[in-house]
């Protein structure tokens, strides 16, 4: 019994020596607990407004000199002017395209009467003094034709008169010369009858018509060249109107780069533009998104309409409220040709903007919860350390330290999920405990050693841990 007792003390004295530092209570460590496990992706991006409207000159193929101009950096309403050009060249232009207008409306006048004449003078010959002449014509011929008709049957019944001597023979030659001039003027007012109704009328008639269609064909040019004067008439005072511009949706005004400068600078008053230059651009600031990007390996984890806080590096002490809104559909690789990593576009638009003053192209980083376990072990990730390749603790005994070999599941920046090798409750050191440590214990450094803060690969599905 005594030497069982000896060789007790001295294993326990032998324990002290090799571990002095468990002689205080100076040894930071960590209690193993169960609770609750919130996995994030955070990744960095970059703020861009959710809409960007571009303002440019109005006039196609024209230039313009900038007249005004609002001032860079503020914030605008809708309806506010933001910026002018002159309108010298325009209003000159359109006091002559108002001339043209009073003159095509003269003429218009002009051969509206002439319409209406040789619409009169086509009414006259078809149904007034024209049609009257035709019938007074052929009314005549009638005429003359029935006394000649008349004097051939007179002069028939006095040749019997003549043979019984009732009559002397100058009566009956003076009936045959009535008769004579009868008939001859007879077929005088025939042909004069066949002349105009065949030849003359319908020639007049033909030549009214003519008139009238000209006449109609001048109105309608008439008319055409009046409205392509007042259609000019309205384009420039338009586009007079147009050189005033107004900002469409609310947002921070930014002046666009003026393209004919060497070098390069911004646009200002008094520079001449083209349509094809663009004066200034209102991003909608008001609905902001993050444009980031996922690891191919944690596309799994991220779909539409997630929930994201979105943190700037502006203004540290504000979170943006957000969600995902897109995932990209294609891979695109690394610029580092060496890198074979590959990323998928994210974008995360902010559902709760604050009263801090966004500003596109901000630094942003967004945090997009991806998985969460109720009542699991959790580890600290700065207790977790690499040996031999594989991830251990080092749990703390009153007697010594017991290093062991650990299989870890999901985790987050603060936070491991560990499957096996530990139990609730044990007491696991946060520092280095490694064979080629000093005497007493250390904190465990970022990199290098034999043991180091791990984060290991997990399997599919797992979080990927990053060292804390």
């Amino acid at each position: 019994m005594a030497f069982t007792l000896a060789a007790t003390l001295l294993l326990v004295i032998l324990a002290f020596s090799f571990f002095p530092g468990f002689q205080g209570a100076d040894v930071l460590s960590t209690r193993v607990e169960r609770g609750r496990l919130v996995v994030r992706l955070v990744e960095a991006g970059v703020l861009r407004p959710a809409q960007a409207i571009s303002y440019r000159s109005p006039l196609a193929g024209r230039e313009a000199e900038v007249v005004f101009l609002a001032a860079e950096g503020v914030r605008v309403n809708e309806g506010d002017l933001i910026a002018r050009l002159d309108t010298t060249d325009l209003e000159r232009d359109l006091e002559r395209s108002m001339q043209e207008v009073r003159q095509a409306q003269a003429e218009l006048q002009m051969a509206e009467v002439e319409q209406q004449e040789a619409q009169a003078t086509l009414d006259s010959l078809t149904e007034g003094q024209g049609a009257l002449a035709l019938e007074e014509s052929r009314a005549s011929l009638e005429l003359t034709e029935k006394r000649a008709e008349r004097l051939r049957a007179e002069y028939e019944s006095l040749k019997p008169l003549l043979e019984r001597g009732f009559i002397t023979q100058d009566e009956l030659d003076k009936t045959l010369f009535e008769l004579e001039q009868a008939v001859s003027e007879a077929d005088l007012a025939r042909r004069k009858t066949e002349v105009y109704a065949e030849r003359t009328y319908p020639q007049e008639v033909r030549r009214a018509r003519n008139q009238l269609s000209s006449r109609g064909a001048s109105v309608e040019n008439t008319r055409a060249k009046l409205e392509e004067a007042r259609s000019r008439a309205r384009w420039l005072q338009q586009s007079i109107l147009a050189c005033s511009l107004y900002a469409r949706n609310p947002g921070l005004l930014i002046y666009e780069d003026y393209l004919a400068a060497n070098p390069r600078r911004k646009i200002r008053m008094g520079d001449r533009v083209t349509s094809s230059q663009v004066l200034v651009t209102i991003p909608e600031v008001s609905r902001m998104l993050v444009e980031t990007s996922v690891q191919e390996s944690d596309l799994h984890r991220v779909r539409p309409e997630q929930p994201a806080a979105i943190q700037l590096d502006a203004y540290p002490g504000v979170t943006l409220q957000g969600r995902v809104i897109r995932v990209g559909t294609l891979a695109r690789s690394e610029t580092d040709p060496r890198s074979a990593e590959k990323r998928f576009d994210l974008t995360v638009e902010a559902t709760e903007v604050p009263s801090v003053e966004l500003r596109p192209e901000m630094t942003a980083r967004v945090d997009i919860v991806v998985g969460e376990k109720e009542d699991v072990l959790l580890l600290p990730v700065n207790a977790v350390f690499e040996s031999d390749g594989a991830p251990v603790a080092y749990v703390l005994h009153s007697w010594g330290v017991d290093k062991r070999a650990l299989d870890l599941g999901e985790s987050n920046d603060t936070q491991v999920e560990v499957l096996d090798g530990l139990k609730q409750g044990e007491r696991v050191a946060l520092v280095d405990f490694a064979p080629d440590a000093s005497s007493s214990p250390r904190a465990a450094p970022s990199s290098g050693g034999a043991a180091k803060p791990m984060i290991r690969a997990v399997p599919e599905g797992r979080e990927r841990l990053a060292p804390q």
